[in-house]
């Protein structure tokens, strides 16, 4: 190329933006304008004579060979994209609009800077992945592994992990933890500090930055969402910012979606008052007691109770006193059976207790005898001294019947015949 020529062309290009580079038929560059310094991280003067394909990037050399053979076939080749490494080291992705010049020998090409723009279609990419990670997975660890995965696109990140905030300041329950470790690195009151501000907080722990961020839905806080980076310095970009502060979003609305379906499924097993099963669990309790009971050749009893003179209580003191009264009289109950045994709330001031597994009447009866005993101590409500006791019937299987509303029914007709009997007793 003679040099009137390049010093014309000089003179236009070096005005744009965009790099133009002229290359040779082995893409060594002749000539390029000072466009290249913005696209390339090099000075002009540092390119020419340099061969293009020693800057691409490695897994970018196949198809660029591709382009550049259609080049030399076609004359031009239109909206290109590859990528290149700068001098500084940073990946860029260029659009090409490349022509060959069969007069003088030579390519050229047009390279536009669209690194800005494919981060952005990265970053809309994963905010959707990750939107419908969280309403579609089921399980909250099953979401924070796909969601890392989906972060560390864009973050180098050694360890990550989610903690739901505490209740009654209980401990921080660890949902997820990709690596041990990561969530351990604080003490309880940084991890509420870090909460109640409900912004990103950056922390540097063991030369590593540890980006803690609160997971918020509406006006609540769920608790914290930590990342341990590779870097030892890492500065906070608006991008990652709103990478985080989407994904704890979505981690918080998957965290509350399961809460309230736990909390529909407990109102639907448990009694809402005293936190005992309701009869649907009962009925599920006893089922499968008396399956094993059967397969096993061995005994469970029933026991129905009522509470005497609750309702006198609940007439002279109040409701509340007979919320608190029936709340008190199941912690005792539950406090005198098994962990295997199961205490029910059937309704109003009626108990049933399920024995799992006793060996005979004997058994039965020295439970029923724990309970009474406890029940008929006396109950404090503001200041208030409030005598109760409790009629017992017992049902045993095989011996009242072998199947389910027989039992429940005999100990319920024993239970009546022990409020004959004149109350506090068992029968």
């Amino acid at each position: 190329m003679d040099k009137p020529f390049l010093d014309s062309f000089s003179e236009y290009v070096h005005l744009l933006l965009d790099a133009i580079c002229v290359v040779d038929e082995d893409s060594r560059i002749i000539y390029i304008s000072d466009g290249a310094q913005r696209v390339f991280g090099y000075p002009p003067e540092e390119m020419i004579g340099k061969r293009m394909l020693d800057l691409l990037h490695p897994d970018d050399q196949e198809i660029t060979e591709q382009s550049i053979s259609s080049v030399m076939q076609d004359k031009q080749v239109l909206d290109f994209e590859n990528r290149y490494i700068r001098k500084d080291g940073q990946i860029t992705h260029l659009l090409w609009s490349t022509s060959w010049s069969d007069q003088h020998k030579m390519r050229i090409g047009v390279a536009r800077d669209i690194t800005s723009i494919k981060a952005a279609e990265a970053m809309q990419k994963t905010l959707v992945a990750i939107s419908d990670t969280a309403h579609r997975t089921n399980g909250i660890k099953q979401i924070c592994q796909q969601i890392l995965f989906h972060i560390d696109t864009h973050l180098s990140v050694a360890t990550f992990g989610v903690a739901i905030f505490p209740k009654n300041n209980e401990t921080w329950q660890i949902v997820f933890e990709s690596v041990g470790g990561c969530m351990r690195i604080l003490a309880n009151e940084a991890m509420f500090r870090i909460a109640s501000q409900s912004e990103i907080a950056l922390e540097k722990n063991d030369a590593r930055s540890v980006l803690l961020v609160p997971l918020l839905f509406g006006e609540a806080c769920y608790g914290v969402l930590a990342l341990a980076l590779m870097e030892q310095d890492y500065l906070l970009t608006e991008n990652h910012r709103t990478l985080l502060t989407f994904t704890a979003l979505q981690v918080a609305t998957a965290i509350e979606r399961y809460q309230s379906i736990e909390r529909l499924q407990h109102l639907a097993l448990y009694d809402a008052l005293t936190g005992l099963p309701n009869r649907e669990l009962f009925e599920d309790r006893v089922q499968r007691s008396l399956l094993r009971a059967k397969r096993e050749k061995n005994c469970f009893a029933l026991m129905y109770m009522d509470l005497d003179k609750f309702k006198e209580a609940n007439d002279t003191f109040g409701h509340a006193a007979g919320d608190f009264l029936l709340k008190e009289a199941a912690r005792r109950i539950v406090a005198c059976v098994r962990d295997t045994d199961t205490v029910v709330r059937f309704g109003g001031d009626e108990f049933v207790v399920l024995l799992d597994s006793i060996d005979n009447r004997q058994g039965a009866l020295t439970v029923a005898e724990k309970i009474r005993l406890a029940l008929c101590e006396h109950f404090q409500w503001q200041g208030n001294d409030i005598a109760l006791s409790v009629s017992i019937g017992i049902s045993l299987f095989p011996e009242q019947g072998d199947h389910i509303p027989r039992l429940v029914a005999a100990a319920d007709e024993a239970m009546y015949k022990a409020k004959k009997r004149g109350k506090n007793c068992i029968f």
